[in-house]
């Protein structure tokens, strides 16, 4: 065999293994779109979405997926958080998504592995009733409140104070929440498409920060915004996508920071029309079909390890 063979084996050989450790990569993220669609093969869930659910009930057959760790309840119309998923031990993540429920079962404290918890448009959501019960979770690291109606994410709410990740993105704030000043252990937060005119003090001693997100604030005072961010000696990432910002004019505000800001030529994922994929979990923003330069774009929340 020459070697000029040898290679071209060689090569085929590399480009095969790699799609064969694509292959594994896809199949082991595959979603599961039903509960009945999961119970044809019920040792292989692992991520399952439930749509419009109408009887509570069938949710005790999450219990026949040994290894599911993902779970998203989306446009449940019940007044009540189903009990049955606090049944569910071995979750890690947990998703509500446009549900109709007010309160979540003190059982679920019995979640003790659950590292990611969001509630995406869960428009009567008792925030003081979650967030109690977040507190409580011990493994607990993400959590996102997102696309709420009005100023409803007060100063009084206390969140977990273990957080690692935070997103309160599209929620009409005006201003930061007093309570994640308590978040010592806080690395990313996500606050963009909201309506801050600045950021308070307290992010300066937030410890481990070392991501923000704020982008598409229009109304931000971005000279003293930065001025509070260079305070903080962890912070690596500030995102300023969306805001209508060149390299010139931020360049100057940004001199002997630490971290890098990021705009919109820096977004990789930039794309035309915002693709509103439940999985996605950012709130759509709007756009204008005849003013594709004016479309949003989704900037994707870093999530540690």
């Amino acid at each position: 065999m020459t070697p000029f063979k040898s290679l071209i084996i060689l090569a085929f050989s590399c480009a095969m293994a790699q799609l064969h450790a694509q292959k594994e990569i896809t199949d082991s993220l595959h979603i599961y779109h039903s509960i009945e669609e999961a119970l044809s093969e019920p040792e292989k869930v692992q991520t399952l979405e439930v749509i419009h659910l109408q009887d509570g009930d069938r949710l005790e057959l999450l219990r026949k997926f040994p290894n599911l760790t993902s779970l998203s309840l989306i446009d449940f119309q019940s007044a009540e958080a189903p009990e049955s998923i606090s049944k569910l031990k071995g979750l890690k993540e947990l998703k509500f998504i446009n549900d109709d429920f007010r309160t979540l079962p003190d059982s679920y404290e019995n979640l003790v592995n659950l590292e990611h918890l969001e509630f995406v448009y869960d428009t009567h959501l008792n925030l003081q009733n979650a967030m109690r019960l977040a507190g409580k979770l011990p493994a607990l690291k993400e959590l996102r409140i997102e696309g709420l109606p009005g100023l409803v994410i007060s100063d009084q709410i206390e969140f977990p104070a273990h957080l690692r990740i935070l997103s309160l993105r599209n929620n009409h704030l005006n201003h930061l929440p007093l309570g994640i000043v308590n978040l010592k252990d806080l690395e990313i937060l996500d606050v963009g498409n909201n309506e801050f005119l600045d950021l308070p003090e307290f992010v300066a001693d937030l410890p481990k920060l070392n991501t923000i997100y704020l982008d598409q604030q229009p109304f931000l005072k971005f000279d003293s915004t930065i001025d509070v961010l260079r305070k903080n000696p962890s912070l690596m990432e500030v995102h300023l996508e969306g805001n209508h910002l060149t390299r010139e004019a931020i360049k100057p505000l940004g001199m002997d920071a630490r971290f890098s800001m990021l705009l919109d030529e820096d977004h990789k994922a930039k794309s035309l029309m915002y693709s509103p994929h439940i999985n996605d979990n950012l709130p759509p923003m709007p756009h204008e079909f005849h003013a594709p330069e004016n479309a949003s774009f989704k900037i994707p929340l870093k999530r540690k390890k």
